[in-house]
């Protein structure tokens, strides 16, 4: 009597923990989805400190607003890319500046 009521007990935790589980994800997705913090990235508030921006197809697209000041730029020997003083490697064609 009592094996065959943990053997049922057993079967239920097996059928219904797993759509739980996923029940309990979901909403947790769906939570974060909603923060605000992530909502703030999205519209563009908070920005890398990157000074390029690439893209799929488009390595030598620059990032808006975000050259390098006069003074304060490095060319790259290979490509003759202009990069950030303290930039280590070429953004356009990934080469090691120093």
């Amino acid at each position: 009597m009592i094996s065959e009521a943990l053997l049922v007990i057993g079967l239920l935790v097996l059928v219904f923990l797993p759509g739980l589980c996923f029940v309990a994800l979901f909403r947790l997705i769906d939570y974060v989805a909603d923060d605000e913090l992530i909502a703030r990235v999205e519209n563009g508030e908070f920005r890398s400190g990157s000074p390029m921006r690439r893209t799929a197809g488009n390595r030598t697209e620059r990032a808006p607003n975000r050259s390098p000041p006069a003074g304060e730029e490095v060319v790259c020997r290979a490509c003759d890319a202009e990069n950030w003083d303290h930039a280590d490697y070429c953004w356009n064609c990934l080469t090691e500046l120093r």
